[in-house]
């Protein structure tokens, strides 16, 4: 059985490997420069380039034609697809694309709903059932049950990101940053909604704490995972307001997500009670 995903699961190539996942890289683009996320630029040099850049990056999904020759050098195995969600990229449907190209029943691509370290969790849920023998149908109907349960949050550093792409005006955006507002996003089944905003990064860290004790309640039988973008003191501070118990590193928050919310920010993922 062959578990694949894309880079926004904010994986390095390393833990991939160590897991038996293969991890298919979308594009950053810098001006006329090309990255293969995760394998041709760090989130250390991504973060960088971001901050010295005058116009934001770009990304482009992994496409069918890619996707099509994954598929086919695996001619005999049952492959699982957890590509980031389809609200976020063409990514999803180019997987699907290519399944029906090649016309295999064995191939299943799961809309995940989800991106960074909430599609992690649902990678190494893939690894784990495969690990103890579950047979595919099983691991994909658990994993297209679960999905929706999860929740994701940001809280950017700055509102310079969200400006610069569009997602703010700017004369709201200049009001906030010079109020040192924070605001806290969830992603929901695939779409970005803003729930809240604080002045000054611990406010927002204990609002989100408070919405998601009090509005959507964890599920803490399982798992939960953090991300961050070059502030490790901001991604501890939550983690030491949460309930949760991981033994796992914050991941680093990758492109896709990072483009917009910029350095700094901050990540929880976890699954909602049902």
């Amino acid at each position: 059985m062959i578990i694949m995903t894309d880079s926004t699961s904010d994986l390095t190539y390393e833990e991939a490997e160590a897991l038996g996942v293969e991890m298919h890289s979308l594009k950053v683009i810098f001006g006329n420069r090309i990255y293969e996320d995760k394998r041709t630029i760090t989130n250390v040099e991504f973060y960088e380039k971001l901050r010295t850049s005058k116009e934001l990056p770009t990304t482009s999904l992994v496409s069918a034609g890619e996707w099509l020759d994954a598929f086919r050098a695996h001619p005999d195995d049952d492959i699982i697809v957890l590509p980031l969600s389809s609200g976020l990229s063409g990514t999803y449907a180019a997987a699907c694309a290519a399944r029906d190209e090649t016309g295999r029943r064995n191939i299943h691509v799961i809309e995940t709903s989800t991106i960074c370290v909430g599609l992690s969790m649902l990678v190494k849920l893939a690894v784990k059932m495969r690990a103890e023998g579950k047979p595919v149908a099983e691991i994909v109907r658990y994993l297209t049950r679960v999905a929706p349960r999860i929740r994701i949050y940001v809280v950017p550093e700055t509102l310079r990101y969200l400006i610069r792409g569009g997602r703010l005006s700017l004369v709201t955006g200049a009001v906030g940053e010079l109020l040192s507002v924070k605001p806290i996003a969830m992603l929901q089944n695939g779409v970005v909604k803003n729930m809240k905003k604080a002045r000054g990064m611990n406010a927002a860290l204990n609002a989100l704490v408070e919405i998601i004790m009090t509005q959507f309640p964890p599920d803490l039988s399982m798992p939960a995972a953090y991300a961050h973008a070059g502030n490790f003191d901001g991604v501890q501070a939550l983690a030491a307001k949460l309930p949760f118990v991981t033994h796992e590193e914050p991941a680093w928050m990758g492109s896709v997500v990072g483009t917009h919310c910029g350095p700094g920010s901050v990540v929880v993922a976890y699954f909602q009670l049902a």
